[in-house]
């Protein structure tokens, strides 16, 4: 006999609110009844609880367990509020539920109050159950320390805040995935807004308008952007520790054959490296694992960067700083420093893409980053900033495009890479104004160019990458 069967035969409920129940997803089985008929969200708690033969909680006697990840618990919703010597009490909304109960398991596991305890659970009602995680959540978890904490904790590279009309949402994105964190009610989305402004040193009056700041803690900066929607202002935090190790070459997803390439162009005098591929493709970790490798002491190397996200020992690093130094102006200035290397953190502009060019040409070995789709979009992008065919074919040595995909446990992320080397053939191509389209069937059709989706496809063979994570193009 299912729950609505119960409730049909021996307490009830008419033949029509049977049907509409019967119909309704079973996430909104439990709102229909409270609706449809007489019953509180207390009494059908009750009713549940009679139904499974467990005890119901009205969650008067909750109090707050030491190291509890309420986070995570919320997700799930359930709610472990009274521990024994033996077991912890724990208030569910769906009995039965296999999944969330293994969830819970791990939670319980994980904190040290309650890693060797039984649970024992009891019936709630989802609105008892909400205004404790709605007390949890006012007294510790929207305050920004334990957002930046719990954020930390998880290894999130951002934060993102979104108000909607009753409610605003927080996400961490953890491994390249957005993951819920907290939904609260809106009337708090201001406080949480304010605080973050007054520390990224932004006008909290300018609404209408994007803005972005930042602010650090310890060692970590915090890069705040805002964005005006419908609902008010969408905030995003990007999370960079400036003291985090680097990830050597070795370690970070490219084969074996790409690592022994990547360091033998290192070694060259001149020339242009450059690495493409969207936002969080992992561009900035792959090009200082680069510079790791390079002799820091015999070379001079120089960076602009925008930020700078990791410190490097004995390389001189300059973050660019709106109204004071621009990449382009940088270069210039790098270029009186007698530097044998130099990092140039993105090509934006053709006037940048122009001094990158200069600078490669004048016996200076240039990695850059530029967004494009793929290695040949790099190409279109050079020919768009007014960089000669020639110019292109003669100084770039290679491009590497690349994504972050999950690995097959899905604990943390490695890189799917191409690599385009500007082989003769390729170069005469570039210089005589060849379309991308040829460039790539030729490029294709020889034995040393792999393209991403080749490289995405053999590790998912070989077990470390678990599923396609995107669509390439």
């Amino acid at each position: 006999m299912s729950f609505l069967q119960f409730l049909f035969e021996r307490h009830g409920i008419g033949n029509d609110v049977y049907n509409i129940a019967l119909a309704s997803n079973e996430e909104d089985v439990l709102d229909v009844l409270v609706s449809a008929c007489d019953f509180s969200e207390e009494e059908l708690g009750e009713l549940c609880a009679e139904y499974y033969g467990l005890k119901y909680t009205d969650l008067k006697c909750f109090s707050k367990i030491p190291e509890m990840d309420y986070v995570g618990l919320e997700s799930i919703l359930v709610l472990p509020f009274d521990v024994s010597s033996e077991h912890v009490s724990v208030a569910i909304l769906k009995p039965n539920d296999l999944e969330t109960d293994d969830k819970l398991k791990r939670y319980l596991s994980l904190c040290n109050t309650t890693k060797n305890l039984s649970p024992i659970y009891c019936i709630t009602s989802k609105n008892a159950m909400l205004n404790i995680f709605n007390e949890i959540n006012k007294s510790d978890a929207n305050s920004i320390d334990r957002l930046i904490s719990d954020a930390m904790r998880t290894l999130a590279s951002d934060i993102h805040i979104t108000p909607f009309q009753k409610t605003f949402k927080i996400m961490l994105r953890i491994d390249g995935i957005l993951t819920d964190y907290r939904t609260l009610f809106i009337g708090e989305f201001q406080q949480l807004s304010i605080a973050l402004k007054v520390m990224a040193k932004l006008d909290i009056s300018e609404t209408r308008r994007p803005q972005s700041g930042h602010f650090q803690k310890g060692n970590i900066d915090f890069r705040i952007s805002t964005h005006p929607t419908t609902y008010g202002e969408n905030i995003v935090i990007r999370i960079l520790n400036k003291d985090k190790e680097l990830i050597s070459i070795e370690n970070i997803g490219f084969t074996e054959d790409r690592i022994a390439y990547l360091k033998h162009i290192s070694t060259y005098q001149n020339g242009m490296i450059i690495f493409c591929g969207p936002t969080g493709s992992g561009k900035t970790t792959s090009i200082y694992s680069l510079l790791e490798v390079m002799d820091k002491k015999s070379r001079n190397i120089m960076t602009l960067e925008d930020p700078v996200e990791y410190k490097i020992a004995n390389v001189r690093q300059t973050e660019i700083t709106r109204g004071v130094i621009e990449f382009a102006e940088g270069v210039r200035s790098i270029l009186r420093q007698d530097p044998d290397v130099i990092l140039i953190g993105e090509i934006r502009d053709e006037e940048t893409a122009k001094m990158a060019v200069r600078a490669s040409m004048t016996g200076h070995l240039v990695l850059t980053t530029i967004h494009s789709n793929d290695s040949f979009g790099v190409i279109s992008r050079l020919r768009e900033f007014n960089i000669p065919n020639s110019l292109i074919a003669d100084n770039i040595i290679a491009i590497i495009s690349q994504r972050l995909v999950r690995k097959n446990a899905r604990i943390g992320r490695t890189i799917v890479s191409e690599i385009l080397k500007i082989s003769r053939s390729i170069n005469e191509m570039i210089c005589f104004g060849e379309n991308i389209q040829k460039l790539r069937d030729v490029a294709s059709s020889g034995d040393e160019f792999r393209t991403i989706e080749e490289d995405m496809l053999d590790k998912i063979k070989k077990g470390e990458v678990f599923q396609l994570d995107f669509v390439l193009q």
